[in-house]
C-alpha cells in the first residue's frame, strides 16, 4: 500500500511541478464549457462543467460529490462507444462482460455482482439515461452517441437516484435539440476486423419554440475469434464443428433516437424515443492457456453464435415553473428489451479425443450450449420533482417515484458427452411466464446555504420493492419425482429439449409432456420433471444522506459526507429468497481550481461498509461419477464486506498546447465473511465449503491509473495536429471471490477436496495497455481525420475467469473472457 501511494504522490508531483512554471507564464480569461481538455483557444482555462448529479444544474467543481463528467466531444477521441469504454477513465470503475445474455456488468469501488444479469438480479451501479431508470444493462441504454454529458458518480446515490444506485450511479443525458438553428454533423469510421460505422445528427428548429434532433449510428467489426480445424479421429463426426459464418465476439449494433423539445417559457417538455438492435454475435470465453498448436484468439466450435436482440423505449420529462423559486417536473419512460441467443457454453475446454487403441473417447458433459429460445423485459417509470429554483437560502426538491418491470424468458441448456453428436448428458429448460418488480418510493432532500461559503444539506428516502414469480417452472432431465429412476444416464439417444415448441414463454406442460412421451417411447419411462418458481418477497428501507461542504477558498471547495445505499431482496429458482444489500459510505473530498484555472484537481477519500451483499453463483451437483443431476443459479448473502480507497482526478492545460487528463484510484477491499464452495471446481458437499473471510472483492486492482497527454501543432492555414496517448495501468486484480485456490498446482489425483488448482486461473496480472491516436482539424473543426490504434501493444485482459472438467474427472481447462485484442481504425468527421 504505502509503494502504491508514493508512487501515485511522486507522479502526481512531478505532473504539478513541471506544470507550473508554465501556468505562469500564461494569461488566463474565460474558456468554453467541456468535459475534457480541449483543443487550445486564447485562454488556456479547463472549461467550467455543468452536471446534474444533484437534480439541478451546478458546476462540477462547486459539487460535493465524486463525480467524472465526460462530453461527447471527450468520448469521442477516447474512443468510448459504450459503457465499457468509461472503465479506464473514471476512477475505481471496472467491467465485466457475460456472453448468452450480452449483459454489462459494473463495478465501482470494489462493489459490483458479475451474475446481475438475469431477469431479477439488479445491479449495484445503476444506469441512467434523462433520468430514467435503465435496469437491464444491455442495448440502447449502454451505446453513447449523441450525448450532452455522461456523469459517473461514486458512491451511494440512494437519495435523489434511489433505485440500486446502491453503489454509485452512471447518468446519461442525451443531447437535446436547440432553438439556435439548423446544425448537423456525421461521422465515418472503419478499421481492423473489417469495422466499419457511421454516426450523426440533425438539429431543426421547426418553430419560434419547437425543435426536432434526430440521431443514428451504426457499427459492425468481424469477430475476433477464429475457428479451429476439429480433430481427425476415427468415428468423429466432423461436420459437426462450425469452421465457417460469423465468428464469436463480433459486432454489428445499431441504434436511432428521435427528440423533440417544446419550450413555452415556464413550461418545457422533451420528448424521445429510441430503437436499438444488435446482430453480432456472443462473446466466447477462451482458453487462458490454448492447446498446444492452436492460436490464443481461437475456439473448437460446435455451436453456430446467434444473436438477435432489441430494444425500444420512450423518455418524457416535463417541467412547469409555477414562480421563479419553485418548479413542477413529471419524469416519465418505457422500455423493452428482448431478443433470442445461442452460444457455445463449453467453448471447446474439452476436446473429444482417441484411446491408445484407436477408438473414440468422449470427455463427459464437455458438450454445453446454451439458448435464450425468448426474452422480453418490459420496464414503465413515474417520477414527480416538485424543487425549488433560483437562488434560496434553503434549496429543496420533493419527489415521489413509481416503477414496474415484468420479465418473461425461456433458457434452454443442452450437455451432450465430447460434441454436439456425443451420446445425451443432461438437459433443462428454465420458463419464466411472469416475474415482476414493483418498486414504489418518497424522497426529499434540501441544501442549507449557512453562510456564502458553507452549506450543509440532509436528504431522506422511503423505498419498498416487491418481486414476485408468477408461473415460473424449471424443467431437469431426471428432475423433480423421477430423479430415483434406475435409467437415469443410461439413455444415451434422448434428444433433449432443443427445438421443443413452447408457444412463447409460457407452455411448460407441453414441454413436459413432449419430453417423457418421447423417452417412454424409447422404453426410459419419464425422465423428466419439474420444479416451481412461484414466490413473492417484500422489502422496505429508509436510505439517507448527510453531508457538509465549504468553500475555502474562491477556487477549493472541501466536503464531507455520510450517506447510505439500499438494494433489495432477491427472488430465486426453487422459490427461494434471498436477504437485501445495505452499504454505509463515509466521505471527505476536496475540488480545486488551479493556476488561474489552467488546471483542476478533485480528490476524494471513503470507507463502505456493506452489509448483506448478494453473491450469485451457478449452483450444480452431480452425483459421485460426476454426472449432473440438478443446476440453477442461486444468491446467498454475504456477511457482508468493506472497502475504502482514494480517488484523484486531474485535468491540465499545461500550455496552451499541451494539455493532460490524469485519473488514479488506490483501494482495499475485504469480504467479513462467506461460508460457500466454488462449484465450478467441486461437489456442492459440506467438505467442499470454505470461508472466504478476508478475500478481496473481484475487479479491484489496490492501484489503477490512466493518463492522457495531448499536444496541439498549429499550422499556417489555422489548421491544427494532435498526436494523443494515454496509458492505462493496474496491478494486479482477483477476477472472482474465490482468490484462487491453493498453491500447489492441479494433482488430479487429490481431487475432489484439495484445492490444488493454484492462483493463477482467478487472477489478473498487473499491465499496461496504451491507446494511440492522430488528428488533423480542418481550419475552424469543420471537419477532423482521426487514426487511432486501441490496446497496440496487444495485451491480454480478462474480465472474468471460470475452470472446466475436474468434478466430471477431467483434466481442468481454466477459461476467461478478454477484452479486445489491438485494433486501428480511421475516423472522419465533419460539422454542418
Amino acid at each position: 500500500m504505502t509503494r502504491h501511494m508514493l508512487a501515485a504522490s511522486s507522479a502526481l508531483a512531478t505532473i504539478l511541478g513541471v506544470a507550473a512554471p508554465a501556468f505562469a507564464q500564461t494569461a488566463t480569461a474565460g474558456a468554453p464549457s467541456s468535459a475534457a481538455p480541449q483543443p487550445t483557444d486564447n485562454s488556456g482555462q479547463v472549461g467550467e462543467i455543468v452536471v446534474t448529479a444533484t437534480k439541478r444544474e451546478t458546476s462540477l467543481e462547486r459539487t460535493p460529490i465524486a463525480i467524472s463528467a465526460f462530453s461527447q466531444a471527450s468520448l469521442d477521441r477516447q474512443q468510448v462507444k459504450d459503457v465499457t469504454g468509461l472503465a479506464d477513465f473514471v476512477p475505481s470503475l471496472h467491467f465485466a462482460q457475460q456472453g448468452d445474455q450480452g449483459a454489462i456488468l459494473l463495478t465501482l469501488r470494489g462493489i459490483g455482482n458479475d451474475s446481475a444479469y438475469t431477469e431479477v438480479a439488479d445491479p449495484e451501479v445503476a444506469i441512467y439515461v434523462d433520468g430514467i431508470y435503465a435496469p437491464r444493462a444491455q442495448g440502447a441504454s449502454v451505446l453513447m452517441y449523441d450525448m450532452q454529458r455522461v456523469e459517473v458518480l461514486r458512491g451511494p446515490q440512494g437519495t435523489l437516484f434511489g433505485r440500486n444506485a446502491t453503489v454509485g450511479a452512471i447518468s446519461m443525458v442525451t443531447a437535446k435539440p436547440t432553438l439556435d438553428g439548423f446544425h448537423a454533423n456525421v461521422e465515418a469510421v472503419g478499421g481492423s476486423y473489417s469495422r466499419v460505422g457511421v454516426k450523426g445528427m440533425v438539429n431543426i428548429p421547426v418553430t419560434d419554440n419547437f425543435a426536432l434532433r434526430a440521431a443514428f449510428i451504426t457499427d459492425r467489426h468481424d469477430g475476433y475469434i477464429d475457428y479451429q480445424t476439429p480433430p481427425s479421429i476415427p468415428g468423429l463426426n466432423r461436420s459437426a464443428f462450425v469452421t465457417s459464418g460469423k465468428k464469436y465476439d463480433a459486432a454489428d449494433q445499431k441504434s436511432a433516437r428521435l427528440s423533440a423539445r417544446w419550450d413555452l417559457g415556464r413550461f418545457k417538455w422533451d420528448l424521445s424515443g429510441e430503437y436499438y438492435k444488435d446482430t453480432g454475435s456472443p462473446i466466447l470465453a477462451l482458453n487462458q492457456n490454448p492447446a498446444p498448436g492452436q492460436k490464443f484468439w481461437s475456439a473448437l466450435v460446435d455451436t453456430a453464435p446467434e444473436t438477435d436482440r432489441y430494444s425500444w423505449g420512450v423518455r418524457s420529462n416535463m417541467s412547469y415553473d409555477f414562480t421563479d423559486h419553485i418548479e413542477l417536473a413529471y419524469v416519465a419512460g418505457f422500455s423493452r428489451v428482448g431478443g433470442n441467443a445461442v452460444s457455445d457454453a463449453d467453448a471447446g475446454a474439452h476436446a473429444p479425443t482417441q484411446s491408445a487403441t484407436g477408438t473414440l473417447v468422449l470427455p463427459n458433459g464437455a458438450f454445453g450450449e446454451n439458448r435464450t429460445a425468448y426474452s422480453r423485459y418490459d420496464f414503465w417509470s413515474h417520477e414527480v420533482q416538485l424543487k425549488s429554483i433560483g437562488h434560496n437560502a434553503i434549496d429543496w426538491i420533493l419527489g415521489g417515484y413509481y416503477s414496474h418491470e415484468v420479465n418473461k424468458i425461456r433458457f434452454d441448456i443442452d450437455q451432450r458427452n465430447g460434441y454436439r453428436d456425443g451420446t445425451f448428458n443432461w438437459s433443462g429448460t428454465f420458463v419464466q411466464a411472469d416475474r415482476e418488480i414493483d418498486s414504489r418510493a418518497a424522497f426529499g432532500q434540501a441544501v442549507w446555504h449557512a453562510t456564502s461559503r458553507i452549506n450543509l444539506t440532509g436528504g431522506i428516502r422511503y423505498t419498498s420493492d416487491k418481486k414476485q414469480d408468477i408461473g415460473g417452472r424449471n424443467l431437469t432431465y431426471c428432475g423433480g419425482a423421477a430423479s430415483t429412476n434406475p435409467n437415469c444416464y443410461a439413455t444415451s439417444n434422448i434428444p433433449g429439449i432443443f427445438g421443443i415448441d413452447t408457444n412463447g414463454a409460457g407452455n411448460i406442460t407441453q414441454v413436459l409432456n413432449a419430453l417423457n412421451a418421447e423417452s417412454a417411447a424409447l422404453g426410459y419411462g419419464s425422465l423428466w420433471g419439474t420444479t416451481n418458481n412461484d414466490t413473492k418477497g417484500k422489502w422496505n428501507k429508509v436510505t439517507w444522506l448527510a453531508r457538509a461542504d465549504m468553500q475555502v477558498t474562491d477556487t477549493t471547495l472541501v466536503y464531507g459526507s455520510v450517506s447510505t445505499g439500499f438494494k433489495s431482496g432477491n427472488i430465486e429458482d426453487g422459490g427461494l429468497l434471498a436477504g437485501p444489500e445495505t452499504l454505509t459510505n463515509y466521505e471527505v473530498g476536496s475540488k480545486s481550481r488551479l493556476f488561474g484555472g489552467r488546471a483542476t484537481l478533485n480528490l476524494a477519500a471513503y470507507y463502505e461498509d456493506f452489509k448483506g451483499y448478494q453473491v450469485n453463483q451457478a449452483e450444480t451437483t452431480r452425483d459421485a461419477a460426476g454426472n449432473i443431476t440438478g443446476s440453477q443459479i442461486v444468491t446467498t448473502n454475504a456477511q457482508g464486506a468493506k472497502a475504502y480507497g482514494v480517488e484523484a482526478e486531474l485535468t491540465a492545460n499545461i500550455t496552451r498546447l499541451d494539455r493532460v487528463n490524469l485519473a488514479a484510484t488506490y483501494q482495499h477491499t475485504r469480504f467479513d465473511s462467506l461460508v460457500t464452495v466454488n462449484n465450478g471446481i467441486y461437489n456442492v458437499a459440506p467438505t467442499n465449503y470454505r470461508d472466504l473471510k478476508g478475500n478481496e472483492l473481484p475487479h479491484a486492482p489496490h492501484f489503477s491509473m490512466t493518463g492522457t497527454y495531448e499536444h496541439d501543432f498549429p499550422l499556417v492555414n489555422g489548421a491544427r495536429i494532435t498526436p494523443r496517448g494515454t496509458v492505462h495501468y493496474e496491478t494486479r486484480s482477483w477476477l472472482s471471490y474465490f482468490n484462487g485456490d491453493g498453491t500447489s498446482g492441479y494433482a488430479a489425483a487429490n481431487l475432489p477436496g484439495k484445492g490444488l488448482l493454484g492462483t493463477a486461473y482467478d487472477q489478473q496480472k498487473a499491465y499496461a495497455k496504451i491507446d494511440l491516436g492522430l488528428t488533423y482539424a480542418s481550419p475552424g473543426d469543420r471537419y477532423e481525420i482521426e487514426a487511432f490504434g486501441l490496446n497496440v501493444t496487444d495485451k491480454r485482459i480478462r474480465t472474468s475467469a471460470g475452470v472446466s472438467g475436474p468434478t466430471n474427472g477431467l483434466v481442468p481447462v481454466f477459461l476467461s473472457n478478454y477484452e479486445a485484442p489491438a485494433t486501428w481504425g480511421v475516423r472522419v468527421r465533419a460539422k454542418f
